[in-house]
Protein backbone atom coordinates (compact mmCIF):
# COMPACT_ATOMS: atom_id res chain seq x y z
CA UNK A 1 0.00 0.00 0.00
CA UNK A 2 0.88 3.88 -0.39
CA UNK A 3 1.84 5.55 3.31
CA UNK A 4 2.98 9.18 4.03
CA UNK A 5 5.93 8.12 6.11
CA UNK A 6 8.70 10.09 8.11
CA UNK A 7 11.83 7.66 8.71
CA UNK A 8 12.79 10.33 11.57
CA UNK A 9 11.66 13.05 13.52
CA UNK A 10 11.78 16.31 12.10
CA UNK A 11 9.48 18.74 10.29
CA UNK A 12 7.08 17.36 7.74
CA UNK A 13 9.53 18.24 5.08
CA UNK A 14 11.01 15.22 5.31
CA UNK A 15 7.98 13.16 5.05
CA UNK A 16 7.19 10.69 2.07
CA UNK A 17 5.48 8.43 0.11
CA UNK A 18 6.11 5.13 0.61
CA UNK A 19 5.06 1.31 -0.04
CA UNK A 20 4.58 -0.50 2.76
CA UNK A 21 2.90 -4.05 3.69
CA UNK A 22 -0.43 -3.64 4.32
CA UNK A 23 -1.28 -3.93 8.00
CA UNK A 24 -3.23 -6.99 9.42
CA UNK A 25 -5.97 -6.33 12.21
CA UNK A 26 -5.07 -7.98 15.27
CA UNK A 27 -7.88 -9.30 18.25
CA UNK A 28 -10.70 -6.58 18.77
CA UNK A 29 -9.37 -4.53 15.50
CA UNK A 30 -10.93 -4.14 11.94
CA UNK A 31 -8.39 -3.31 8.60
CA UNK A 32 -9.93 -0.37 6.69
CA UNK A 33 -9.35 0.81 3.64
CA UNK A 34 -9.14 4.65 4.28
CA UNK A 35 -11.23 6.79 2.02
CA UNK A 36 -9.99 10.45 4.03
CA UNK A 37 -8.21 11.40 6.80
CA UNK A 38 -7.19 14.87 8.49
CA UNK A 39 -4.37 16.31 9.56
CA UNK A 40 -4.11 17.54 13.28
CA UNK A 41 -1.41 19.60 15.12
CA UNK A 42 -0.84 16.58 17.47
CA UNK A 43 0.67 14.27 14.23
CA UNK A 44 3.27 17.56 14.00
CA UNK A 45 4.06 17.50 17.60
CA UNK A 46 4.57 13.92 17.17
CA UNK A 47 6.83 13.78 14.28
CA UNK A 48 8.69 17.16 14.85
CA UNK A 49 9.97 14.74 18.14
CA UNK A 50 8.51 17.54 20.78
CA UNK A 51 6.69 14.69 22.54
CA UNK A 52 9.11 11.81 22.16
CA UNK A 53 9.50 11.73 25.98
CA UNK A 54 6.06 10.72 26.74
CA UNK A 55 4.99 9.32 23.11
CA UNK A 56 8.22 8.02 21.56
CA UNK A 57 7.57 6.71 18.62
CA UNK A 58 8.43 4.01 16.28
CA UNK A 59 9.82 3.48 12.43
CA UNK A 60 8.88 4.18 9.77
CA UNK A 61 6.08 6.21 11.24
CA UNK A 62 2.66 6.50 9.40
CA UNK A 63 1.17 10.27 10.57
CA UNK A 64 -2.31 10.31 11.19
CA UNK A 65 -5.28 9.54 13.73
CA UNK A 66 -8.68 10.90 12.25
CA UNK A 67 -10.08 8.94 9.33
CA UNK A 68 -12.95 7.73 7.62
CA UNK A 69 -13.40 4.61 5.31
CA UNK A 70 -14.64 1.05 4.21
CA UNK A 71 -13.66 -2.15 6.53
CA UNK A 72 -11.95 -5.00 4.60
CA UNK A 73 -11.12 -7.35 7.33
CA UNK A 74 -12.04 -8.08 10.94
CA UNK A 75 -9.79 -9.16 13.35
CA UNK A 76 -10.58 -12.05 15.88
CA UNK A 77 -12.92 -11.16 18.47
CA UNK A 78 -14.83 -8.43 16.28
CA UNK A 79 -18.49 -7.95 16.89
CA UNK A 80 -21.15 -5.48 15.63
CA UNK A 81 -18.97 -5.07 12.15
CA UNK A 82 -18.88 -6.39 9.03
CA UNK A 83 -16.76 -6.08 5.64
CA UNK A 84 -18.02 -3.59 3.93
CA UNK A 85 -19.70 -1.26 6.39
CA UNK A 86 -18.69 2.69 6.24
CA UNK A 87 -16.90 3.65 9.60
CA UNK A 88 -14.92 6.87 10.84
CA UNK A 89 -13.23 7.48 13.98
CA UNK A 90 -10.18 7.98 15.78
CA UNK A 91 -6.99 5.69 16.66
CA UNK A 92 -3.99 7.09 18.32
CA UNK A 93 -0.27 5.17 17.70
CA UNK A 94 0.28 2.56 20.55
CA UNK A 95 2.66 4.77 22.72
CA UNK A 96 0.35 7.51 22.34
CA UNK A 97 -2.78 5.50 23.62
CA UNK A 98 -0.49 3.84 26.05
CA UNK A 99 0.74 7.18 27.34
CA UNK A 100 -2.47 8.78 27.61
CA UNK A 101 -4.80 5.82 28.92
CA UNK A 102 -6.81 5.28 26.15
CA UNK A 103 -8.25 2.15 24.17
CA UNK A 104 -7.76 3.04 20.74
CA UNK A 105 -5.06 1.92 18.78
CA UNK A 106 -4.59 2.60 15.12
CA UNK A 107 -1.74 2.00 12.91
CA UNK A 108 -1.50 5.25 10.90
CA UNK A 109 -4.67 6.32 8.82
CA UNK A 110 -2.66 8.78 6.46
CA UNK A 111 -2.52 5.61 4.47
CA UNK A 112 -4.06 3.25 1.97
CA UNK A 113 -5.34 0.87 4.42
CA UNK A 114 -5.18 0.76 8.75
CA UNK A 115 -6.20 -1.12 11.74
CA UNK A 116 -8.18 0.10 14.31
CA UNK A 117 -8.93 -1.11 17.80
CA UNK A 118 -13.05 -1.25 17.58
CA UNK A 119 -14.58 0.76 20.47
CA UNK A 120 -16.36 4.14 21.65
CA UNK A 121 -13.49 5.54 18.72
CA UNK A 122 -14.88 4.02 16.13
CA UNK A 123 -18.91 4.52 14.44
CA UNK A 124 -20.41 3.98 11.47
CA UNK A 125 -20.31 6.65 8.79
CA UNK A 126 -24.03 8.10 8.20
CA UNK A 127 -24.59 7.74 4.48
CA UNK A 128 -25.65 11.80 4.38
CA UNK A 129 -22.29 12.39 5.96
CA UNK A 130 -19.12 12.16 3.26
CA UNK A 131 -15.77 10.55 4.22
CA UNK A 132 -14.04 13.99 3.99
CA UNK A 133 -16.03 15.76 6.50
CA UNK A 134 -16.74 12.31 8.48
CA UNK A 135 -12.73 12.31 8.80
CA UNK A 136 -12.70 16.10 9.49
CA UNK A 137 -15.00 15.02 12.45
CA UNK A 138 -13.25 12.57 15.40
CA UNK A 139 -10.40 14.74 17.15
CA UNK A 140 -11.98 18.30 17.19
CA UNK A 141 -15.50 16.72 17.72
CA UNK A 142 -14.70 14.92 20.66
CA UNK A 143 -12.70 17.51 21.95
CA UNK A 144 -15.00 20.44 21.71
CA UNK A 145 -18.13 18.32 22.77
CA UNK A 146 -16.27 17.34 25.99
CA UNK A 147 -15.38 20.88 26.83
CA UNK A 148 -18.89 21.96 26.62
CA UNK A 149 -19.95 19.18 28.88
CA UNK A 150 -16.98 19.72 31.18
CA UNK A 151 -18.13 23.54 31.51
CA UNK A 152 -21.35 23.29 32.88
CA UNK A 153 -22.26 26.57 31.05
CA UNK A 154 -24.95 28.61 32.56
CA UNK A 155 -27.76 30.47 30.63
CA UNK A 156 -26.74 33.98 30.17
CA UNK A 157 -22.97 33.22 30.98
CA UNK A 158 -20.42 35.67 29.04
CA UNK A 159 -17.76 33.11 27.53
CA UNK A 160 -14.41 34.27 25.96
CA UNK A 161 -13.28 31.53 23.38
CA UNK A 162 -9.81 31.73 22.64
CA UNK A 163 -8.77 30.10 19.12
CA UNK A 164 -12.02 30.26 18.41
CA UNK A 165 -10.67 29.91 14.50
CA UNK A 166 -9.52 26.75 14.66
CA UNK A 167 -10.65 23.25 14.22
CA UNK A 168 -11.83 22.72 17.77
CA UNK A 169 -13.80 26.41 17.39
CA UNK A 170 -15.36 25.80 15.01
CA UNK A 171 -17.41 22.66 17.06
CA UNK A 172 -17.37 24.91 20.29
CA UNK A 173 -18.19 28.58 19.23
CA UNK A 174 -21.67 27.02 17.34
CA UNK A 175 -22.44 24.27 20.34
CA UNK A 176 -22.51 27.51 23.05
CA UNK A 177 -23.73 30.18 20.43
CA UNK A 178 -27.62 30.68 21.86
CA UNK A 179 -26.77 29.34 25.50
CA UNK A 180 -24.32 31.42 26.64
CA UNK A 181 -22.51 35.38 25.06
CA UNK A 182 -19.94 33.98 22.83
CA UNK A 183 -16.79 36.59 22.62
CA UNK A 184 -14.42 35.34 19.83
CA UNK A 185 -10.97 35.84 19.69
CA UNK A 186 -9.61 36.07 15.98
CA UNK A 187 -7.62 37.89 14.13
CA UNK A 188 -8.81 40.63 11.26
CA UNK A 189 -9.82 38.45 8.61
CA UNK A 190 -11.55 35.56 10.71
CA UNK A 191 -13.77 38.42 12.48
CA UNK A 192 -16.55 37.75 10.15
CA UNK A 193 -16.09 33.72 9.78
CA UNK A 194 -16.48 33.34 14.06
CA UNK A 195 -19.36 35.32 13.50
CA UNK A 196 -21.12 33.06 10.87
CA UNK A 197 -20.17 30.32 13.87
CA UNK A 198 -22.30 32.28 16.65
CA UNK A 199 -20.17 34.51 17.85
CA UNK A 200 -21.89 37.45 19.68
CA UNK A 201 -18.61 39.52 19.82
CA UNK A 202 -14.79 39.00 18.68
CA UNK A 203 -11.42 40.39 19.70
CA UNK A 204 -9.02 40.86 17.30
CA UNK A 205 -5.63 39.08 19.37
CA UNK A 206 -2.95 40.97 16.85
CA UNK A 207 -4.45 44.67 17.63
CA UNK A 208 -5.94 44.37 21.16
CA UNK A 209 -4.53 43.17 24.50
CA UNK A 210 -7.33 40.62 24.84
CA UNK A 211 -7.08 40.17 28.80
CA UNK A 212 -7.59 44.26 28.88
CA UNK A 213 -10.11 44.54 25.59
CA UNK A 214 -12.13 41.85 27.22
CA UNK A 215 -12.37 43.99 30.38
CA UNK A 216 -12.98 47.41 28.62
CA UNK A 217 -15.87 45.08 27.36
CA UNK A 218 -17.30 43.35 30.10
CA UNK A 219 -15.66 45.10 33.53
CA UNK A 220 -16.63 42.96 36.27
CA UNK A 221 -14.88 39.97 33.48
CA UNK A 222 -16.17 37.26 31.80
CA UNK A 223 -17.90 33.92 33.44
CA UNK A 224 -15.34 31.79 31.64
CA UNK A 225 -12.27 30.89 29.00
CA UNK A 226 -12.27 28.18 26.75
CA UNK A 227 -9.04 28.41 25.89
CA UNK A 228 -7.98 26.37 22.46
CA UNK A 229 -4.94 28.02 22.03
CA UNK A 230 -2.48 30.03 24.38
CA UNK A 231 0.25 27.81 26.68
CA UNK A 232 2.19 29.16 29.91
CA UNK A 233 2.63 32.97 29.90
CA UNK A 234 0.12 34.20 27.47
CA UNK A 235 -2.34 32.18 29.32
CA UNK A 236 -1.93 33.04 32.13
CA UNK A 237 -2.37 37.10 31.19
CA UNK A 238 -5.46 36.32 29.52
CA UNK A 239 -6.95 34.59 32.80
CA UNK A 240 -6.96 38.32 33.80
CA UNK A 241 -9.87 38.53 31.98
CA UNK A 242 -12.27 36.01 34.34
CA UNK A 243 -14.38 37.50 36.78
CA UNK A 244 -13.59 36.05 41.02
CA UNK A 245 -14.82 32.86 41.45
CA UNK A 246 -14.68 32.22 37.54
CA UNK A 247 -12.99 29.54 35.67
CA UNK A 248 -11.11 28.44 32.78
CA UNK A 249 -11.13 25.44 30.36
CA UNK A 250 -7.90 25.06 28.68
CA UNK A 251 -7.51 22.40 26.04
CA UNK A 252 -3.66 22.59 25.33
CA UNK A 253 -1.18 20.86 26.09
CA UNK A 254 1.21 22.98 29.08
CA UNK A 255 -1.51 24.57 30.49
CA UNK A 256 -0.37 26.05 34.08
CA UNK A 257 -1.48 24.38 37.27
CA UNK A 258 -4.35 26.20 39.12
CA UNK A 259 -1.68 28.04 42.23
CA UNK A 260 0.68 28.92 38.68
CA UNK A 261 -2.33 31.82 38.21
CA UNK A 262 -1.91 33.46 41.66
CA UNK A 263 -6.11 32.54 42.29
CA UNK A 264 -7.72 31.04 44.89
CA UNK A 265 -10.58 31.67 43.01
CA UNK A 266 -9.87 30.27 39.97
CA UNK A 267 -11.34 26.78 38.88
CA UNK A 268 -8.72 25.76 36.38
CA UNK A 269 -9.62 22.56 34.18
CA UNK A 270 -8.08 20.37 31.27
CA UNK A 271 -9.82 18.98 29.09
CA UNK A 272 -8.50 16.13 27.23
CA UNK A 273 -11.45 15.26 24.18
CA UNK A 274 -9.53 11.71 23.96
CA UNK A 275 -9.96 10.70 27.41
CA UNK A 276 -13.84 11.68 27.71
CA UNK A 277 -15.15 9.74 24.62
CA UNK A 278 -18.53 7.74 25.06
CA UNK A 279 -20.48 5.12 22.97
CA UNK A 280 -22.72 8.02 21.71
CA UNK A 281 -19.95 10.76 21.17
CA UNK A 282 -19.03 10.39 17.22
CA UNK A 283 -22.93 9.70 16.40
CA UNK A 284 -23.72 12.72 18.47
CA UNK A 285 -21.44 14.89 16.52
CA UNK A 286 -22.43 13.53 13.13
CA UNK A 287 -25.70 14.36 14.23
CA UNK A 288 -24.96 17.91 14.92
CA UNK A 289 -23.06 18.28 11.38
CA UNK A 290 -26.28 16.69 9.72
CA UNK A 291 -29.09 18.84 11.36
CA UNK A 292 -26.83 22.23 10.67
CA UNK A 293 -26.08 22.59 14.18
CA UNK A 294 -22.15 22.20 13.38
CA UNK A 295 -21.04 23.53 9.72
CA UNK A 296 -19.09 22.13 7.34
CA UNK A 297 -15.60 22.04 8.92
CA UNK A 298 -13.30 21.79 5.72
CA UNK A 299 -10.82 24.73 4.68
CA UNK A 300 -8.41 22.83 2.86
CA UNK A 301 -8.48 19.45 0.75
CA UNK A 302 -5.75 17.50 -0.79
CA UNK A 303 -5.22 14.66 -2.77
CA UNK A 304 -3.43 11.99 -1.51
CA UNK A 305 -0.21 12.38 -3.55
CA UNK A 306 -0.36 15.75 -2.45
CA UNK A 307 -0.06 15.07 1.08
CA UNK A 308 3.17 16.27 1.67
CA UNK A 309 2.06 19.57 0.91
CA UNK A 310 -0.53 19.41 2.50
CA UNK A 311 1.00 18.97 6.03
CA UNK A 312 3.77 21.56 5.03
CA UNK A 313 0.76 23.81 4.33
CA UNK A 314 -0.63 23.15 7.90
CA UNK A 315 2.66 23.38 9.76
CA UNK A 316 3.63 26.85 7.64
CA UNK A 317 0.53 28.61 8.33
CA UNK A 318 -2.42 30.02 10.70
CA UNK A 319 -5.25 28.47 9.50
CA UNK A 320 -9.11 27.86 10.22
CA UNK A 321 -10.83 24.93 9.98
CA UNK A 322 -9.42 21.36 8.87
CA UNK A 323 -7.10 19.91 6.30
CA UNK A 324 -8.56 16.70 4.99
CA UNK A 325 -6.77 14.48 2.26
CA UNK A 326 -8.25 12.40 -0.05
CA UNK A 327 -7.61 8.59 -1.03
CA UNK A 328 -9.73 9.55 -3.97
CA UNK A 329 -9.89 11.78 -7.32
CA UNK A 330 -12.70 14.25 -5.18
CA UNK A 331 -9.88 16.84 -3.79
CA UNK A 332 -8.76 19.93 -5.03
Amino acid sequence: MRALVAEQYGPPDLFAIKDLPIPEPGPGQLQVRVRAAAINPGDLLLADGTVRDQVPLDFPHIPGTDFAGTVTRLGPDVEGFEVGDEVFGFGAPPSYAKGVGIASIASGTMAEYAVITVGDYLAERPDALSPEVAAALPSTGMTGLAVVEAGEFEPGEKVLVIGAGGGIGSVVVPLLAGRVEVIATAAGEDEKYVRTLGAGSSIDYLAADVAEESLRRHPGGVDAIVNLALRGEPLIAAARAIRPGGRLLSTTPGTPEQSVFGRDDLSVAVVMGALKVQNHTFRSIAAYLLDGTLPDPISHRYRFADSVRAYRGFAGMRHRGKFVVSMGEGAV
